[in-house]
């Protein structure tokens, strides 16, 4: 595997050592090895420079902030940065992807990726611009929610003009849920990221804005030529209108009507259609104040500013889909109000809204079931649908004060402590609280439960049976005649190693996946064949489709011998909780619909065989490693007994 030219890189990567309180510079050119940038080099570099056995919260733990490659370029929606470090919650690899302007700032910095390790003794936060990188005190900064923590760098700084990334409270106090936000809108989530950079004493990076910086393509007329057709072609796209009207909230009724909202937890997948009401996105229309500063360049912008509700009355910008279901459905509120001050307050704390309502959601659970009583909630009585309950809760788990602390490692954790059953009502994938449905798409349920990151559906879970994906597209695009058939297992593997492959791609690349064919498969969403021409012309190198998503194949290797060398993840690990394959769908179309776990065996014995992976084990084979020259993490593998 060829190592790419220096296109499209700002230049340098910076080395922090907190504990030492230093500064190394290299050209990124020197460590990219292949892996083109973003979530790609991020994960090479988690790989190679973490020793074996460290704990999330071990001072040598790196923590890995990377623009895309494409950033910078005016590439349509390339927009992101990834970061990565090891997963609080399941021990293996924690990674988050987030959109906004710190990457396109960082990159006019002239810098392409920070890898932080070490720990402050103080509270500091890193300073990068054109000029200097300098790690400053941020003991005036500690304490302090998202949004006082810009009003103070700002004020500090006598810059309007900076970017950052911080952490909230819930960061400072290690917990688990706790995100590393954006500005004051968007999160780096799950994985307790924000925990780690908390645990770190590092407050903030923050960049300078320089205005734009001129990243190099190889070919630059006609890169130039296919940012104009494929921005246009996005622009015109009904799916894109909607969500620039509505934002991802968008999706709710189409999720609903294919048994995919999770009610209360997991107790159903689907809501009566005169209870969806309080949830449809023109509820949620009429409180924006409509649209604001998108992510930059952004042909979709999906980013709404919305009026303030209740607890703190403040403006908040961005809500998603995810709150929606999470401490809508999930938790029974039905107020959009209190939907969106539950949002907001998790911004502000820092914290991930799909791992808090999680915690929430098993506590009320338990509560319910009398697996926890008033005594262990300070006299709160926990019940679905009661805002000032969850506002509570949140207020608790951030801080870690009374049941806050008990909620703030997860359900997993939680229930292992409280014990009474309650493990059974503790809903994970391989640790990390599971916030998907997963009973009525079966494509769907393996790209969730088979992710690295432990459960997720933004790293390969196709959405083509929500779109009801017709046979002859199906047998265009994946092989398979079945793509659009929610309870078929048949064909599935084919159309999760696909995505998979595909975002590890847009990761790396910095393109939002909204702009892709995982967002919606019609013509002139993006798919691997025009990424495919973006990066001949950008970087000089000629590929193909198929060479290019081997590189998106090189990087979901990469992350699975991670998980391997540092957790005890095989076969076992791929399988949903019992759960979902004992208690069926309630309610609505799929009624009736569960897991077999016969049928779930056989399509992930063919989804291994699909990666070049040992289908009895889940290890890569040695075959697999050369073909990808990956061949150097062989014997690491061999030293583990988890070579296939």
């Amino acid at each position: 595997m060829s190592r790419m030219l220096g296109h499209c890189f700002a230049g340098k990567s910076l080395y922090v050592d907190l504990t030492e309180r230093q500064v190394e510079i290299k050209r990124t050119q020197d460590v990219e090895n292949g892996f083109l940038g973003g979530r790609g080099l991020n994960q090479s570099l988690l790989l190679d420079e973490q020793g074996e056995g460290t704990s999330p919260f071990d001072e040598n733990t790196p923590l890995i902030f990377g623009a895309g490659r494409l950033v910078g370029t005016g590439a349509p929606c390339a927009s992101r940065m990834n970061i990565d470090s090891k997963n609080v919650f399941t021990g293996g690899i924690g990674s988050s992807n987030l959109g906004g302007s710190i990457a396109a700032a960082l990159k006019a910095a002239g810098v392409d990726h920070v890898f932080i390790k070490g720990k402050s003794e103080k509270p500091v936060y890193l300073w990068v611009s054109t000029d200097r990188v300098e790690i400053h005190d941020a003991s005036h900064l500690w304490g302090k929610l998202i949004f006082e923590t810009g009003s103070l760098l700002r004020e500090s700084l006598g810059n309007k003009r900076i970017h950052y990334v911080a952490v909230g409270p819930a960061g400072e106090h290690a917990v688990w849920s706790s995100a590393i936000i954006e500005g004051h809108a968007r999160a780096a989530g799950r994985c307790g990221l924000g925990a780690i950079m908390g645990d770190k004493k590092l407050k903030a990076l923050v960049v300078q804005g320089m205005g734009k910086r001129y990243i190099q393509t190889a070919r630059p007329d006609q890169f130039s030529g296919l940012v104009k057709e494929f921005s246009e072609k996005l622009a015109s796209l009904p799916a894109v209108a909607r969500k620039r009207r509505f934002g991802t909230v968008a999706a709710i009724p189409t999720l609903n009507h294919m048994g995919a909202m999770p009610v209360h937890n997991f107790a159903d997948e689907y809501l009566p259609e005169e209870k969806l009401g309080p949830y449809l996105p023109e509820v949620f229309e009429r409180l924006s104040m409509g649209r604001v500063s998108s992510c930059q360049p952004c042909v979709i912008a999906c980013h709404q500013k919305y009026r303030g509700a209740s607890p703190d009355r403040t403006p908040h910008d961005k809500l998603e889909a995810n709150t929606v279901w999470d401490f809508g459905p999930r938790l029974g509120l039905t107020s959009a109000e209190d939907l969106l001050s539950c949002h907001s307050m998790c911004t502000h704390y820092g914290m991930d809204i799909d791992n808090t309502a999680s915690v929430i959601c098993w506590a009320i659970d338990s509560f319910d079931k009398g697996m926890l009583n008033s005594s262990d909630t300070e006299g709160l009585i926990l019940r679905w649908g009661d805002p000032q309950v969850v506002f509570q809760l949140i207020r608790k788990i951030a801080l870690r004060e009374g049941i806050g602390d008990l909620l703030a490692e997860g359900s997993r954790q939680a229930s292992l402590r409280i014990g009474k059953g309650s493990e059974r009502l503790s809903i994970h994938i391989k640790g990390q609280d599971l916030i998907e449905p997963i009973r009525s798409c079966k494509g769907w349920a393996l790209g969730v439960v088979v992710s690295p990151r432990g459960g997720t559906h933004t790293r390969g879970a196709p959405q083509t049976e929500f779109y009801r994906v017709e046979k002859d597209m199906s047998e265009r695009m994946w092989g398979v005649e079945s793509a659009g058939i929610p309870q078929t297992y048949r064909g599935k593997p084919q159309v999760v190693v696909y995505y998979e492959k595909l975002h590890a791609l847009l990761d790396s690349l910095g393109i939002c996946f909204f702009a892709s064919n995982w967002s919606s498969p019609a013509p002139g969403q993006l798919g691997p064949n025009d990424l495919a021409e973006l990066c001949s012309a950008a970087l000089g190198e000629d590929f193909s489709e198929g060479s290019l998503m081997e590189r998106g194949e090189r990087i979901l290797t990469l992350e699975k011998i991670y998980n391997l060398i540092n957790t005890d993840f095989d076969r076992k690990d791929d399988y949903p909780p019992e759960f979902f394959f004992e208690e069926p769908i309630k309610t609505g179309p799929f009624q009736g619909e569960k897991l077999d776990r016969q049928e779930w065996g056989r399509m992930l014995h063919e989804y291994y065989e699909l990666h070049g992976w040992d289908p009895e084990t889940s290890y890569p084979t040695e075959e697999r490693l050369k073909s990808l020259a990956l061949w150097k993490y062989l014997k690491v593998l061999r030293d583990h007994g988890k070579s296939g």
